[in-house]
């Protein structure tokens, strides 16, 4: 499914309501939201019953329960989907039709209390009914590292555990693996996939099952939320078989440790009685979303029956190499062509951070005759509910827009250039470049290329990237300030000529390009990616003149000054040295987790490294001896030198911005962002720092006088 079909609905906190901004096929608009959650959040009791019952009980009583649950969709419907967002929602799912594709709803909530309601309950008659049932609908967890589909050759490995402490009810465990492995049946004997079990409840048993790694893990128990550490948890059992919680963040540890490690965790919680009501997956859930690409919750307990449905035409749908968002939804028809009247088709939930929601790419010489499904059973129906309706095909290419026209953006500023203390873009900047001039100052965001005039805050320039979850990972400006270079997540690294604002290149990598570097001549640039390679490139001939491998993705790149080496950053917990000319490694740099940024100084005698272990390091050049050692309460995202060399910048996931000597390590000052930084640069001539990040603003930090 491409994300060029995609309805994406932002709603944030905002003065008089909720901020509501959209972003379609065909364009965006913003409004006010005026939604009284805390009303909304009482509710959901009295809809946790109305869904059980509704499982239940004959079909006149089922229809009075669900009045309670179109209510509250229409509630969240008329408040957010207001006469323009309406009028965008309808003219995008005609024109998906029109190119035989289905509108993806995306949802990104910032807001805790808009996170807990439940708007797979989105309900309006004149537009079909409820959306979750036409359209799939994710919870976007925003990440900066989404992820592409994994090549598997069946079978699918399904790790599934079975955790029911006695004291949370009588379930019986083997009676919970034969109805996942019934539901899986079809796929089971036709050597798609292959379930396995964790043997016993407890974490250490999980610990080894995890060793072996799987796909999927598919998790059967309960679920609490922690009010004291405001984090979800599941329910494992002790030795003695009592409950033993394990809570979000540590799962996502025991998780990682499987290779291959899971593209997909399911959480499905069983019915057994009221205590069920209480149980919360969706912290546990959004918390996962560090470790694995998607996460399908429960958020309310489901029946025995019900989870089965969902579990065989969810599976299915995974297997005829569908999209995890489509799974989802195959798997609500299932269960309302079961029950239509039954309000258990709202109870999953996804959590997503890839932007494409195809999480494998199974390959398969096998199957030639398979078995009817549950599947196609429904895409029958489908087809004869709608005859005319025409058939999925892929999106057509995208083809770029010829670059605008403009005057040369290259101007001479004055001595006394003073940047505007904060400029407002409106986006999380993921990255920034300060123009060797000074005058401006280009940033990367999601599907977004910017340059902004330091003086006035407006931007000059810009460029759009398709596909809403395309992130630009890097921006950098040639050292004559003639060319921009930036990297995506669409695996693309672009250079655009300044002056005219044409596209001169396009360098392909194999996964996300997260880092892109000039050298000092201008006519080599570095890139660095996800796909665990660095390269560099010739831009006069625009040819590849160099590859080096890694063990994990290369985070960041740059040349020494002098072009003769080559500095990367890698997800393997080091950064290493390289001879820019023959590939020889000449160096590494350690840390305790994962390096995400490198800088030389402008005088070539120090290497500076920043890393998810709190810290950054400072390396002499000379014989790649350690000085000194600076830290932050978080994981750093940024590292810079002054143009003196004088100064080191870092920047922080706790917000925070430190400068400190380059000689000692001593801390001169340091500022605070509201959310993380993501990047740093100084200015030419060291007077002023740039710092930007998820609040959205860039800042420009006059830099103090520094004594001897």
């Amino acid at each position: 499914m491409s994300a060029e079909f995609d309805f994406v609905l932002e709603m944030s906190e905002a003065p008089g309501g909720y901020c509501v901004e959209v972003s379609s096929p065909c364009g965006e608009d913003r409004a006010i939201a005026d939604i009284d959650a805390h009303e909304l959040l009482g509710r959901l009791p009295s809809l946790q019953a109305a869904v059980l019952g509704s499982a239940s009980r004959s079909r006149s009583v089922g229809t009075e329960l669900e009045a309670p649950a179109r209510e509250v969709g229409g509630m969240l419907f008329e408040a957010v989907f207001q006469s323009s967002v309406q009028a965008l929602y309808l003219s995008s799912r005609q024109k998906a039709r029109e190119h035989g594709q289905r509108l993806r709803m995306v949802l990104r909530v910032r807001s805790p209390e808009l996170a807990a309601l439940p708007w797979e309950l989105l309900h309006d008659a004149k537009f079909g009914g409820y959306l979750c049932l036409h359209h799939p609908i994710i919870r976007y967890v925003e990440i900066l590292e989404p992820v592409s589909p994994l090549h598997v050759q069946p079978p699918l490995r399904i790790l599934g555990m079975v955790s029911l402490p006695g004291s949370l009810g009588a379930l019986d465990a083997e009676a919970e693996k034969e109805s996942l492995s019934t539901a899986l049946k079809p796929l089971l004997d036709e050597g798609m996939v292959q379930l396995g079990w964790v043997h016993g409840q407890t974490k250490q048993d999980l610990f080894e099952a995890l060793l072996h790694g799987c796909h999927i893990f598919h998790f059967i128990g309960h679920g609490k939320f922690d009010e004291l550490r405001r984090e979800g948890m599941i329910i494992l059992a002790d030795e003695q078989g009592r409950p033993d919680p394990l809570h979000a963040e540590a799962l996502g540890s025991l998780i990682s440790i499987a290779e291959p490690a899971p593209r997909l965790v399911v959480l499905n919680s069983c019915e057994t009685g009221t205590s069920h009501a209480q149980d919360l997956f969706s912290s546990t859930a959004a918390e996962l979303e560090f470790t694995v690409p998607a996460v399908v919750a429960m958020q309310f307990a489901v029946t025995d029956k019900a989870a089965l449905l969902f579990s065989r035409a969810f599976y299915q749908a995974l297997a005829a190499n569908r999209p995890v968002d489509e799974a989802v939804r195959t798997g609500r028809i299932a269960l309302r062509a079961d029950k239509d009247d039954s309000l258990e088709c709202f109870t999953p939930v996804l959590y997503q951070r890839s932007g494409d929601a195809r999480l494998f790419d199974l390959t398969s010489s096998r199957r030639s005759a398979p078995a009817r499904t549950v599947v196609e059973e429904i895409n029958e129906i489908q087809r004869e509910a709608a005859p005319d309706r025409a058939p999925e095909r892929p999106a057509p290419p995208s083809t770029q827009s010829p670059p605008r026209q403009a005057t040369s953006l290259i101007k001479t500023p004055s001595p006394d250039t003073t940047p505007r203390p904060e400029i407002d873009t409106g986006r999380w900047v993921v990255s920034l470049a300060v123009h060797p001039q000074g005058r401006l100052l280009a940033t990367g965001a999601r599907k977004l290329v910017r340059v902004w005039d330091v003086i006035t805050g407006q931007p000059t320039w810009e460029r759009r990237i398709s596909g809403w979850s395309t992130m630009v990972n890097t921006v950098a400006f040639s050292p004559d300030g003639g060319k921009l270079a930036a990297g995506s997540t669409d695996n693309l690294a672009r250079i655009w000529e300044m002056p005219t604002g044409s596209l001169v290149a396009e360098l392909t990598h194999g996964h996300f390009v997260d880092a892109v570097n000039f050298d000092h001549s201008g006519r080599y640039l570095a890139t660095g990616g996800a796909d665990a390679t660095a390269c560099v490139w010739d831009l006069s001939t625009g040819t590849r003149i160099l590859s080096l491998r890694h063990a994990r993705a290369v985070k960041d790149v740059q040349f020494s000054p002098d072009g003769r080496l080559l500095v990367t950053a890698s997800a393997d917990g080091k950064a290493y040295v390289w001879d820019a000319d023959t590939g020889y490694q000449l160096a590494q740099i350690p840390h305790g987790d994962f390096v995400l940024g490198v800088a030389f100084s402008p005088d070539g005698q120090k290497i500076a490294t920043c890393s998810e272990d709190h810290t950054a390091q400072i390396t002499e050049t000379e014989t790649w001896t350690p000085l000194f050692r600076v830290e932050h309460i978080s994981g750093l995202r940024a590292v810079a030198f002054s143009s003196d060399s004088s100064l080191i910048a870092t920047g922080s996931a706790d917000g925070t911005v430190c400068v400190w000597r380059a000689d000692t390590g001593e801390s001169l000052f340091n500022l605070k962002h509201n959310r993380s930084v993501n990047t740093v640069a100084f200015y030419p001539g060291g007077r002023f720092l740039a710092s930007a990040g998820e609040d959205k603003v860039v800042r420009n930090t006059r830099i103090p006088e520094i004594g001897p």
